[in-house]
């Protein structure tokens, strides 16, 4: 039996499966770590139906190991159905236990990503930051920004829209659409308004924005239409909107392709528009 993530944790699923968890499931350390969150006979009874469920047996191959994923899974899609709360804190928990059991710092990138598009809590996605220098000494931080944004980032973060968009995926398009905007306006102000780089909701991001594309435009006295410009922060407004009203992480709404659709098309208005500037 192969158990298949929700298509919501799916990334995030995909995550843990790219490390050695397999292995790790069938660790001491992992059974102690159960033991230690109370969740020793969740797991034992998760492990149970998999091994129960699965249709098929090959001599000499690791039925443990990929039982294990499939138990893991079967577990997440159950948090994440019936307690938020408790499958982000369990999946931290997770983590941390890993990164001790295999000794090297973890990979976070693509983690931090998906988390944030779950809408993790702030405590989490720092918590498992903190684990891509858990061995090694941290390296302090630069002042350039980590995500620079560019016209191959700006692609690949639409590409990521229109195949949600054909998996019929519309939440995860919105999704994908707010936190592109954070991202481009984050990179944005960075490089033209550090003084306003401590901002941190969406929409005071996109005014100053706009308020420095306007003082750019009357400082070189280049004439411009001021709706065009005044559109940044209005169709900002109109996402993060629909994301709140819409997201599967907030009130479990279904967005339609068309938002979907009008989502992707703003940010890729949107995005080519702020990267001429950026530089």
């Amino acid at each position: 039996m192969q158990t298949e993530p929700l298509p919501r944790i799916e990334p995030f699923i995909n995550d843990f499966k790219s490390l050695k968890m397999g292995d790790f499931l069938k660790s001491n350390s992992f059974k102690r770590y159960c033991i230690k969150a109370g969740l020793e006979e969740s797991w034992r009874n998760a492990f149970s139906f998999i091994q129960k469920n699965r249709a098929y047996f090959a001599a000499g191959f690791d039925h443990d190991y990929f039982d294990s994923l499939d138990a893991l899974v079967l577990l997440m899609n159950h948090l994440y159905q019936n307690d938020k709360t408790n499958f982000f804190y369990f999946s931290n928990d997770l983590l941390v236990a890993y990164t001790d059991w295999s000794k090297e710092d973890l990979k976070v990138k693509d983690i931090i990503e998906d988390l944030e598009l779950l809408s993790a809590p702030k405590e989490i996605v720092e918590n498992i930051t903190k684990l891509g220098n858990h061995f090694s000494k941290p390296v302090p931080k630069s002042e350039v920004p980590e995500n620079i944004w560019n016209a191959d980032k700006l692609e690949t973060a639409l590409d990521k829209m229109d195949s949600s968009i054909k998996r019929k995926e519309y939440n995860m398009t919105v999704t994908y659409a707010y936190y592109c905007l954070e991202g481009l306006y984050k990179a944005f102000i960075s490089e033209k308004v550090p003084e306003k780089k401590d901002l941190d909701k969406i929409n005071q991001m996109a005014t100053a924005v706009r308020d420095y594309l306007k003082g750019h435009f009357l400082g070189e006295q280049i004439e411009y239409p001021e709706q065009v410009i005044n559109l940044i922060p209005t169709i900002t407004n109109a996402i993060s909107s629909a994301r709140n009203s819409f997201s599967d992480s907030h009130f479990d709404g279904e967005s339609e392709k068309w938002l979907a659709e009008f989502a992707r098309d703003c940010v890729n208005s949107i995005g080519r528009l702020i990267i001429k500037f950026i530089k």
